[in-house]
């Protein structure tokens, strides 16, 4: 990564800040996100920064009251696809057996083997593969990027049976990412990865040698069953920071996805699930939707066709590998968050 001189900036001072912890050994301190590796114990606890499920506080930008009733949610969109691909195909075959989708199920994960929050959100490899074998099962449709755009901007429909399945990724998730890649191929399911992009340089860390953490990316977006988006540079709440050091936070880190996998990130998971007030004007920084935590009611926290909150949008937690419950909200089980968050259950 070329650099040139200039004055320390404020950036520079909180880069050079959280360089300093990662050098001296703390890093569990700024890593929330980070999953235990296939060589840790899955029952040693992860240090992170939230101790609980649910963030203290989640600042929302100002939005008008929102029904799912309401003609937004039940919106019934008429496509036009002018060159239909295989993908494109098996879409609409779902549209036509189940019907279109008004709602969808947002799921956060971080790679296929983690421990988070004391013991309350976790994930095993085998649950991993068990939910994306009963996606396949019940005929699951899991939207990418493209598709999940289509569907907030009213110009492309999802099965009523439809999935988001997000996970936050970053230089710890090269393990993670091998494995699901072969499980997501057999499944025909498809993740959205939001990549924290810090300590992913090969000259920032010792653990990216012969930047084998983004070879392992571009592994991910070859296969054809990973979207990508960014996490941001420096996982900080973006909610406590002005928006001036927020777009250069989010611009690093989409320069440097565009730079190491050839990819323009169109899509945000905020650090932290801490959606800022400014929110919305990351659009400017060619962002058009973004997820949060639980940002509405939890009987509303499905993802709507032209949702009215793009730069918010919830994400609950999948099944856990204690007792394939969800911690968010607590004690649903697979069938239930399908039958409350989507359509096409439980009809």
């Amino acid at each position: 990564m070329k650099h040139t001189f200039r004055p320390f900036s404020r950036r520079d001072f909180i880069r050079f800040a959280g360089l300093s912890l990662l050098g001296i050994g703390i890093e569990p301190i700024l890593s929330a996100c980070r999953r235990v590796s296939a060589k840790e114990e899955v029952a040693e606890p992860m240090t992170t920064i939230i101790q609980k499920v649910e963030p203290a506080v989640t600042k929302l930008p100002p939005t008008e009251p929102f029904s799912p009733t309401s003609e937004t949610a039940s919106l019934n969109t008429t496509e036009v696809v002018p060159h239909q691909s295989s993908r494109d195909l098996q879409r609409l075959s779902l549209i036509e057996k189940y019907g279109p989708a008004s709602k969808a199920l947002a799921l956060e994960f971080h790679g296929d083997l983690y421990w988070f929050f004391d013991g309350n959100y976790t994930m095993d490899t085998d649950t991993f593969a068990w939910l994306m074998h009963w996606f396949q099962e019940n005929e699951v449709w899991s939207a990418n990027d493209k598709e999940l755009l289509g569907f907030l901007d009213g110009t492309l429909q999802l099965p009523s049976r439809s999935v988001i399945l997000t996970t936050d990724s970053g230089r710890s998730s090269v393990n993670s990412i091998k494995r699901m890649i072969p499980i997501l191929q057999d499944t025909g399911m498809h993740f959205i990865s939001f990549i924290w992009t810090m300590q992913m340089e090969p000259n920032e860390t010792a653990a990216c040698p012969d930047n084998l953490c983004w070879k392992q990316f571009q592994q991910a977006q070859e296969s054809g069953v990973f979207s990508f988006g960014t996490h941001s540079e420096y996982h900080l709440p973006l909610a406590e920071y002005d928006q001036e050091f927020g777009f250069e936070d989010l611009s690093q880190s989409i320069q440097e996805i565009e730079n190491n996998i050839g990819v323009t990130p169109q899509l945000l998971s905020w650090p932290l699930e801490s959606c800022p007030l400014w929110g919305s004007s990351i659009a400017e920084l060619g962002i058009k939707a973004a997820f949060g935590g639980p940002s509405r009611p939890f009987d509303q926290c499905s993802v709507y066709a032209q949702d009215p909150l793009p730069y918010c949008l919830p994400r609950l937690l999948p099944p856990n590998r204690q007792n394939r419950l969800s911690p968010r909200p607590a004690g649903m089980s697979i069938d239930e968050l399908a039958a409350n968050y989507m359509d096409g259950f439980g009809r």
